[in-house]
């Protein structure tokens, strides 16, 4: 009889030490579900953004004696770099440093873009003579 009281305490105590940790702990899962989708929309708005340099690109390497002009919201955190054949994309995602790298067959003129902040501005994607000239210029 003593075996059954001792293992209905157990469960007891248990089921009790259960409850209290749940919740404790069911508050917080909202908010790091909430974080990990602020973290997935980041990356999604950073890549649409470096989608659309990339598009603007292109049309200028196919169309030579044409602009590519567009209206484009600039994200936060993110610095870029032209030189020589190569765009640089920095950002920061959850406080880690990320770099995507894009290569070109053709050539630009260096250009950087840091610590630009967040909102609408104009895309203006052009060719001089040979180099291409990526402008990012604000809107206001």
């Amino acid at each position: 009889m003593t075996n059954l009281i001792e293992k209905s305490l157990l469960l007891g105590f248990g089921i009790f030490t259960l409850t209290i940790f749940s919740s404790i702990i069911i508050p917080f899962l909202g908010t790091i579900a909430e974080f990990n989708q602020n973290g997935r929309n980041d990356l999604e708005t950073y890549m649409f953004f470096i989608n659309e340099i990339d598009q603007g690109i292109n049309y200028i390497v196919q169309n030579q004696d044409e602009d590519y002009l567009k209206d484009v919201d600039y994200p936060s955190n993110l610095n870029i770099s032209f030189y020589a054949n190569i765009a640089k994309y920095e950002f920061l995602i959850e406080n880690q440093l990320c770099v995507k790298i894009k290569e070109y067959n053709e050539f630009f003129i260096n250009l950087d873009f840091h610590q630009i902040p967040p909102g609408l501005y104009l895309l203006n994607i052009s060719r001089c003579s040979s180099l291409i000239k990526v402008n990012i210029s604000n809107l206001h």
